[in-house]
């Protein structure tokens, strides 16, 4: 399948197709984007001078390599943008070293071992269901120890990228949420706050571990009142400003779990225009959204990019037989430091309407 090809398929330029396959951050409307990428995966598009060089042997010994993908963390390919981000830079590293991306698949039961009593047979009939099986698999997202067993069943060469280690043994890329959340957590009390909220899922979530364990450390007491446990989308960052909003002393600094909650609490936030209370609020991932918030989204960058490149490079190394023990390569975050963060002193100048 070529550009031309993807480009008739879709009624997309050649020239926007292969901007988009080079660059998941082109800037176009999300639905051009979306259906060039499903063409692509659809068609196992691999770029024209990878092909050709390892086809005529300008490679020696090299051959054209295939791979699954599986989401496993998000409710919906929508709900968390973090996944789709590195689910297109994954796809860019496998297509830059002339790899087939042989099926990408939503796979939430294998982040849980609650109620997924099937997982067995899931996995069973994914495999079954291939005519021909792809020489390793990316697992983006929360992985169970039971889930990974089941998987090495059916292939054997495995990385998993992931906001937090595993301990399983599989090779795997990480940027510890645990890590991210205390300095996001820390940066606030650095400005001064000493009443700080959360929120996100505080349920087996390393980055509520992060905000209890920094909250300790500064000598601060988690309030529960102060904690909104929900799932990470924009509509739950919403409801979150909505109950903040009521108590009779809502916190002045607030962590959120993940950047497309914020987004959702700041755009609240804006629309109710509230004078007295104007927090600063934190979050983690660096989205693309995260930049064009009112006021912006200070945030922790995950180092997106090298997490899909690092990760593709062992998958590729272990399918080649260049290593055989498990590596564990972690990653730093960068702190985005934006106008939503403001001293506590400074909070009663106006910025969350407009």
């Amino acid at each position: 399948m070529s550009l031309k090809e993807i480009s008739e398929l879709t009624g997309v330029s050649v020239s926007t197709v292969g901007r988009i396959l080079r660059d998941p951050k082109h800037k176009c409307p999300a639905e051009v984007r979306r259906r060039v990428l499903e063409a692509a995966r659809s068609t196992g598009y691999v770029p024209n001078s990878a092909a050709k060089s390892l086809r005529s042997g300008k490679i020696a010994g090299e051959r054209l390599y295939s791979a699954y993908i599986f989401l496993t963390r998000s409710e919906s390919e929508s709900a968390d943008p973090f996944y789709d981000e590195l689910l297109m830079l994954t796809e860019k590293e496998l297509r830059a070293e002339g790899c087939v991306i042989a099926g990408v698949r939503q796979f939430t039961e294998l982040s849980s071992d609650i109620g997924n009593t099937d997982v067995d047979k899931l996995i069973t009939g994914y495999f079954n269901e291939r005519d021909q099986h792809a020489d390793g698999l990316v697992i983006i997202g929360r992985c169970t120890a039971r889930a990974l067993k089941l998987l090495k069943k059916h292939q054997k060469n495995i990385v998993l990228i992931s906001r937090e280690a595993s301990g399983q043994d599989a090779d795997e890329v990480i940027c510890d949420g645990k890590k991210l959340a205390e300095t996001a957590v820390e940066q606030l009390v650095r400005l001064g706050h000493n009443k700080i909220g959360y929120v996100g899922n505080c349920h087996n979530e390393a980055r509520f571990a992060g905000y209890q364990s920094a909250m300790l450390r500064a000598g601060l007491v988690p309030d529960i009142d102060n904690i909104y446990d929900c799932s990470p989308n924009e509509g739950n960052g919403i409801l979150a400003a909505e109950y903040f909003c009521k108590l009779t002393d809502p916190p002045t600094g607030i962590y959120c779990a993940n950047d497309i909650i914020a987004v959702g609490l700041l755009r609240a936030l804006q629309k109710r225009r509230v004078r007295l209370w104007e927090p600063s609020v934190i979050s983690c991932d660096d989205i693309e959204q995260a930049q064009f918030t009112n006021p912006m989204l200070t945030t922790l960058a995950l180092p997106k990019e090298e997490m899909a490149h690092f990760a593709i490079m062992l998958l590729l190394d272990r399918i080649k037989g260049g290593h055989k023990l498990f590596s564990q390569l972690e990653l730093q975050g960068t702190l985005m430091s934006r106008s939503s963060c403001r001293p506590l002193a400074q909070l009663n100048e106006p910025e969350y309407y407009i």
